[in-house]
């Protein structure tokens, strides 16, 4: 460890946004890194296996800390959160408030949290256990911050997707379901409701360099995000042709149809990505996963 450089720990390390964010501060930083996986790893770092939830493990690992990206969370897909509503409220809250007991009593100087846009559309009675949990949580953040005169940057960002996101069938989000789900079909490929839903999204890299420019940001609240809004018909028509395969889409009318839901961003960093150019790079790398 470099004692010029700054010591910053990362919950949920091992995850989508945790592998992009390490590679971008792994130069400029001492990196403390929390996985529940225990075969993780990275060159330089030091890594902590356990859970968050543990508060021993939360003294453990703030130790010598100043900066904390929180990334960790209990999230799979909607389905699953609408199913299991409570096991993801309980799954997002507790973590984070043994983590925050660990904290008040620590060095630690600053807490970026991953929050998402989603929270922005909490009303009372919401059934998705992610989003309450998560909207729990901004509140807990906010008067620990009060309280504890510890600086907190809340980031809620729009739906993430790139090289590296999740491809499991079972618990994948939007575009790498859709991913997924154009490559096995046999020529029809089937989208819920009218397909006239418009969606908002952010490339990984575009995420992790506007987390970097919050840390050095003096705002505390950020919604992070590209602007371009897309009817679910045209994304899933834009990856039919990033294959390269006669698809037709099929509206099943029969399935529910969220309304469109859009927000303002109020990004620190520019965003180099445009929709067609990240997803490309997305289809891309699944193309490297041998399942094409």
């Amino acid at each position: 460890m470099n004692d010029k450089l700054p010591n910053i720990l990362i919950t949920g390390s091992s995850g989508f946004v945790g592998r992009a964010l390490i590679k971008n501060l792994a130069k400029d930083s001492n990196l403390f890194l929390v996985s529940r996986d225990k075969n993780f790893s990275y060159p330089g770092a030091k890594v902590f296996c356990g859970d968050l939830a543990d508060q021993a493990f939360s003294k453990k690992i703030i130790l010598g800390v100043d900066t904390v990206f929180y990334l960790a969370g209990y999230k799979k897909n909607i389905a699953h959160h609408m199913k299991y509503p409570n096991d993801f409220i309980l799954g997002n809250i507790e973590p984070l408030t043994s983590f925050l007991r660990a904290a008040k009593d620590s060095p630690v100087k600053r807490i970026i949290y991953l929050s998402s846009t989603n929270v922005g559309l909490y009303k009372e009675g919401e059934k998705d256990g992610y989003v309450v949990g998560k909207y729990i949580n901004e509140l807990i953040l906010k008067t620990f911050s009060d309280q504890y005169g510890i600086d907190v940057k809340i980031v809620r960002s729009a739906g993430i997707y790139g090289p590296g996101d999740n491809f499991d069938p079972e618990t994948a989000n939007f575009i790498p379901s859709i991913i997924n789900k154009v490559y096995e079909s046999g020529g029809e490929v089937s989208v819920w409701g009218t397909g006239k839903r418009k969606m908002q999204f952010v490339f990984i890299d575009d995420l992790v360099s506007n987390l970097v420019a919050v840390l050095k940001s003096g705002g505390n609240f950020f919604v992070v995000g590209n602007s371009e809004a897309l009817a679910v018909n045209d994304i899933v028509g834009r990856i039919i042709e990033l294959f390269g395969k006669k698809r037709v889409i099929k509206n099943d009318q029969a399935k529910p149809d969220k309304p469109t839901q859009l927000f303002e961003f109020n990004n620190v960093e520019k965003l180099k990505f445009s929709f067609d150019k990240g997803l490309a790079k997305t289809v891309d790398y699944y193309k490297t996963l041998g399942l094409v």
